[in-house]
């Protein structure tokens, strides 16, 4: 058979295609083809805002200079921690799922989602985001009142916004097949384990 002859076989369908990285849509432009996309980690986000609001609270003891550039190491720390990637074994981790939705909710211009969750989600983004500045503005002012509101206002808004990234994700896994890649798991024929490996050994 000649090497214009050859076609991709019919099990590859469109799904298999883009987990390998042909679909561009939803990576990044610097990351390239074949290259997964890569998020923050929902625990890292969790942890955010009280480890930078404590790291204000310190200009008690070192300063506002101090406690300022102590707020930096710490941004810095927790932007350098490894981002999970979307591929990977444990697909069905809350914290995937989580990353899923978030995909899925930042795509929402090229594939469209329920509006009713979009509107929550725009919502849910805009009152974390407040109540995380309120809680930085009460550490820098060393206000208990603003710190424990704001802190409180913004956890409450980031785990109902978890909630509803997981049910975006459920809701719109099947709509795509990109989307639908994610959960597929890549079949390596140099297993071990493989059929033609135990023949040939």
């Amino acid at each position: 058979m000649q090497p214009s002859q050859l076609q991709i076989p019919r099990k590859t369908g469109p799904g298999q295609l883009n987990a390998f990285g042909s679909n561009t849509r939803l990576l990044r432009p610097s990351g390239g083809a074949g290259k997964s996309p890569r998020f923050v980690s929902p625990y890292v986000k969790l942890a955010a805002p009280v480890l930078v609001t404590g790291a204000l609270w310190a200009h008690l003891w070192i300063g506002h200079a101090g406690a300022v550039l102590l707020t930096i190491v710490v941004a810095v720390v927790l932007l350098l921690i490894p981002r999970p990637s979307i591929v990977s074994s444990h697909r069905r981790s809350w914290t995937k799922l989580v990353v899923f939705g978030e995909r899925i909710w930042l795509n929402r211009l090229l594939v469209a989602v329920p509006q009713g969750l979009n509107h929550r989600l725009t919502t849910l983004y805009l009152v974390f985001w407040t109540g995380t500045l309120v809680a930085v503005l009460g550490g820098f002012t060393a206000s208990p009142i603003l710190t424990s509101t704001g802190l409180l206002v913004a956890y409450c808004a980031q785990i109902t916004t978890f909630q509803k990234l997981v049910q975006l994700y459920r809701v719109m896994k099947d709509r795509d097949p990109l989307y639908r890649s994610w959960s597929l798991t890549a079949e390596n024929d140099n297993h071990r384990d493989a059929p033609e490996h135990r023949k040939s050994v």
